[in-house]
């Protein structure tokens, strides 16, 4: 997976639990199992990734 590709996969689980926590206003083990992707993902990028977009 690309650098980029990385960053727009972390960027669609962002809006995704920004979603589901404004629908539920509580940390659900959904949220949660997205939380760890994204850290996940967050640790496969080079910090320079996130300074170029």
């Amino acid at each position: 997976m690309s650098k980029h590709m990385v960053f727009d996969e972390i960027e669609a689980l962002r809006k995704k639990m920004n979603d589901q926590y404004k629908k539920h206003s509580a940390i659900t083990p959904e949220l949660l199992d997205l939380s760890v992707k994204l850290d996940q993902l967050l640790n496969q990028l080079p910090p320079s990734v996130h300074k170029t977009r």
